[in-house]
């Protein structure tokens, strides 16, 4: 088979969980024999917007999409004709058998309906809550809740909130790149924020802040508009793909027949292996907690650290992920935490066995991280929120999403009894193998096919 993967970004200047997934799929799909080709977008510096390049990721091939304008009004990010055309060149040039769409986010909801047109099969994957949240897809609304189901009415001014964290030096910025003359690259701006010193940027950084308590630009009836574009793309699909039960049952709440979601349950590349966790071996050694991802509030890293810090000492919590925010980072500066930058793909198993426990103390619904799989093939537990479908796929302790006092009397708990760190993690069981995921991916693109 001849499959066209479409995500919005990609390894190497990418490195989440929907881009890795995405990237050993692609590479298991070419170890049975199939052809993988991967489309994604790229901020690229003085290239022209929506140009379309070849490039290659390792044995990957990939097409480029250039989208320099990643923060566009809501309706207008989802419907987008000029990468519509762009993307009928792909389905011209390429002539898959089947597209596999991983995220519409820099593209256009209407990718489906050009597929159709070309008479090429399309599956629609459920990464994230991103095709009925306007916000980020965090389904977590500015006061502190999470959005079981969301609400139309409300979603305009729970946008508007959201909308505002991009700060008032981001925002023009974004409009002036849309005026530039014609002979200068619209992404000029940013790289000259980019070519800063440091300090420079670190005081436009803080400039950019949202002052606490300032109201949001109002937004009218986008939301909407924005899920009726999408919801109509959902309906010219072949087909869905989630990881979860529960971004599944969600799915079905909102229209879509279920028996149209195909569950296929995550699985990692990573080397299993099935070390004793540093501390179980060493009493007298603090708790070795590890956070990996992007510390920002909806991730809920600050839970974490809140109760390392009234631990004194019993407890270390390491944070790997980009640079956060200023005020954010000023909130996670707490006794007994470590804020130690992006980590390297390569160098994630190693961070890991270096751990005791891996923490995901998210307060959004997180549907399936490839983290938790990632650690229970390095033989860790994991403390994580009791939020989404985490729990099915994580072997540890579900805990309150948000509630320091609970997090640190787990921690507080396994740090003094190490016997009970050491049968947590003895009942730790190795997640699927990519292989096993492949074939069932593979097995639903043969099942499309024949449908069609």
């Amino acid at each position: 088979m001849k499959v066209l993967l479409v995500v919005h970004d990609f390894l190497p200047a990418s490195v989440a969980g929907v881009e890795v997934f995405v990237h050993d799929l692609a590479r298991g799909l070419a170890a049975a024999g199939d052809d993988a080709v991967v489309a994604h977008t790229v901020r690229g510096a003085g290239l022209a917007q929506h140009a379309l390049q070849p490039g290659r990721v390792g044995e990957i091939r990939t097409w480029q999409l250039v989208q320099n304008y990643p923060y566009r009004p809501l309706v207008e990010s989802v419907e987008d004709p000029q990468a519509e055309r762009r993307f009928d060149e792909l389905l011209e040039r390429e002539q898959p058998d089947l597209v596999h769409l991983h995220h519409l986010w820099g593209w256009s909801a209407g990718l489906p309906q050009r597929a159709r047109r070309a008479s090429v099969p399309a599956l629609l994957h459920l990464h994230d809550h991103w095709l009925t949240c306007p916000s980020g897809g965090q389904l977590f609304h500015p006061d502190g809740h999470v959005c079981e189901t969301p609400d139309r009415a409300r979603c305009d001014d729970c946008y508007a909130r959201f909308r505002s964290r991009e700060g008032r030096l981001e925002r023009l910025a974004m409009r002036a790149a849309r005026h530039l003359p014609r002979p200068l690259p619209p992404d000029l701006l940013h790289r000259g924020f980019a070519g800063l010193p440091g300090g420079a940027r670190g005081l436009l950084k803080k400039i950019n802040e949202r002052p606490a308590g300032s109201a949001p630009a109002a937004v009218e009836g986008e939301a909407h508009r924005r899920w009726e574009i999408l919801r109509n793309a959902l309906d010219r699909v072949d087909g869905f793909v989630s990881p979860s039960r529960d971004l599944a049952r969600r799915m079905a709440q909102l229209g879509i027949a279920r028996s149209r979601i195909a569950v296929i349950p995550n699985g990692t590349a990573i080397e299993a292996a099935a070390a004793t966790p540093p501390g179980a071996a060493d009493p007298e050694r603090p708790l070795a907690l590890l956070f990996l991802g992007t510390p920002v509030p909806h991730k809920g890293a600050h839970v974490v650290a809140e109760a390392v810090a009234g631990l004194e000492g019993a407890a270390r919590l390491t944070i790997h992920g980009h640079d956060p925010a200023a005020s954010y980072a000023r909130r996670l500066a707490l006794p007994h935490v470590e804020l130690a930058g992006p980590l390297p793909r390569e160098s994630v198993a190693a961070a890991i066995d270096g751990s005791d426990l891996l923490c995901l103390p998210s307060l959004w619904p997180e549907n399936a991280p490839l983290v938790l799989l990632e650690a229970r093939a390095r033989g860790r537990a994991v403390l994580a929120s009791d939020l989404g479908g985490v729990a099915e796929s994580a072997c540890g302790r579900l805990l309150a999403a948000g509630d320091v006092g609970s997090w640190r009397g787990a921690i507080e708990q396994l740090a003094r009894d190490r016997g009970a760190l050491a049968r947590l993690t003895d009942q730790v069981r190795p997640p699927r193998s990519l292989a096993e995921v492949v074939e069932d991916h593979r097995e639903l693109y043969r099942a499309t096919l024949e449908r069609s």
